[in-house]
């Protein structure tokens, strides 16, 4: 457990605190590059600090305080100009770095605009994201995360905003425990209550229920081992009943909150970036940025813009949607309160991810607060190379069955029947127990494996 002093140094984001100033040493997602398309002025919130976010109408990105220096109106409702926005109260334009560049009622031979300027900081885009940066310059470079170099890849951003400290988000990427019951107990229950359980050996989330009952009868439980890096750490689990040289990869852990949840699965047809932003105290900006990869012969689209869509966390009923994995995540996110009392909670083995992390994050703050800089702030392009790290530090054998794909996928086939797959009556039947089902391009993706599922036919 933590003390009430500790839990709130590592929870409070807001400018001036210890975790705050950690914080604003990084790059954060502030929104996704399509929400600028209908009002290309938007209102943000990132670290407890309010601005605005515009693009003008020479394409060029700019954030800046919420309110005109003038008189306080909201620049939410400025207007974009070729250089800037304009405050649509008297005028006044002001630059992307916060300068005031016309006062159009002053008299012309006044200099006062040259001694008036706004809150501003760095925006760049990458990857169907805007990022943000509030820290102290030299900037640093923009961390080169896989998600803008796709190799036949489609895109999907999927986001929520839920009402609970960021950090309650990013310790439950360390709790490899819940899967038996959280996506396991509960998630039968779920289905059990609206009489979705079926027989149906490709329903997915009957597999995975039976994958925890299976491990329950066994009377084996997971072994966790972690394994500290240079930019975070990379996690592994096997069984108690496996070989001990051999750990199945996942869930790489970037400091300070992005995670790559099958980042250690070679060939895996579908990437998974989770990205916990700390908008304030108490809220949380939850992005799942999913990139769906095909074979060579199967070729999709060109994206110009990748999709962006808020999932819901309960249905039209008001009712919690536990039926899929991320939806049950969210739920147990938020369920410990806004800030959950970390004085009140027992730890045990299985936590183990979750007290490195901390003690992680209380080394970064602590070498912030003497005047140096933490880990994962690039300076140099030849650095910028985040997940180059994952594999040190573990045993040959699970170097190997890491890295060397199975004869399968040697062949550039893949059980997209399993994934996405098919059922009893012939018709095609989406992933139901993930959160792909919101996917904006649902219907071109679930095409596109089709065509592999008959690429996969055909090489068998």
């Amino acid at each position: 457990m933590l003390t009430q002093e500790e839990n709130e140094m590592l929870t409070r984001v807001g400018p001036g605190t210890p975790c705050g100033e950690l914080m604003r040493r990084y790059w954060h997602p502030i929104a996704a590059t399509v929400q600028l398309d209908d009002n290309p002025v938007r209102k943000v919130r990132i670290l407890g600090e309010d601005l605005v976010l515009y693009r003008d109408r020479s394409g060029n990105l700019g954030l800046i305080g919420p309110r005109c220096p003038h008189r306080a109106m909201h620049m939410e409702f400025g207007i974009p100009e070729a250089v800037g926005l304009r405050c649509p109260y008297h005028g006044w334009l002001f630059d992307g770095t916060g300068r005031c560049l016309e006062m159009p009622l002053a008299p012309p031979d006044s200099t006062f605009k040259d001694r008036v300027r706004t809150t501003a900081y760095q925006a760049q885009e990458m990857g169907g994201l805007i990022w943000a940066y509030l820290g102290p310059e030299p900037v640093p470079l923009l961390p080169r995360l896989g998600l803008c170099e796709p190799e036949n890849e489609l895109r999907q951003v999927i986001g929520h905003t839920l009402p609970c400290n960021w950090l309650q988000v990013m310790e439950n990427r360390g709790d490899q425990q819940h899967d038996i019951y959280l996506h396991g107990r509960l998630f039968q229950y779920a289905l059990e209550r609206q009489g979705k359980l079926t027989d149906d050996p490709y329903a997915r989330y009957n597999a995975t229920m039976r994958q925890q009952a299976e491990r329950l009868e066994r009377g084996t439980y997971t072994m966790l081992k972690i394994v500290r890096n240079k930019h975070g750490f990379t996690k592994g689990v096997r069984e108690s009943d496996g070989p001990e040289d051999v750990w199945r990869l996942g869930g790489p852990v970037f400091f300070p909150y992005l995670v790559y949840p099958n980042g250690g699965s070679r060939g895996s047809i579908r990437h998974d970036y989770q990205i916990g932003v700390p908008i304030d105290d108490v809220t949380t900006w939850h992005i799942s940025y999913r990139s769906y990869t095909f074979p060579p012969e199967v070729r999709p689209p060109r994206q110009t813009r990748i999709p962006y869509v808020d999932v819901p966390i309960q249905d039209e009923n008001g009712k919690y949607i536990l039926d899929y994995v991320l939806g049950q995540d969210m739920v147990a996110w938020y369920a410990q309160g806004e800030i959950t009392d970390r004085t009140q909670e027992h730890l045990y083995e299985g936590d183990a991810l979750i007290i490195a992390y901390r003690q992680m994050l209380k080394e970064q703050i602590e070498i912030v607060q003497q005047g140096g800089e933490p880990m994962n702030v690039f300076r140099a392009p030849a650095e910028n190379v985040p997940w180059g790290a994952m594999l040190e530090g573990w045993p040959e054998a699970t170097i190997k069955a890491a890295t060397q794909p199975s004869v399968r996928r040697q062949k550039n086939t893949t059980d997209y029947r399993f994934s996405f797959h098919k059922v009893s009556h012939g018709g095609w039947k989406y992933i139901e127990d993930d959160v792909d089902r919101y996917c904006p391009d649902r219907e071109l993706i679930l095409k596109l494996y089709e065509e592999a599922d008959k690429l996969m036919q055909q090489q068998a």
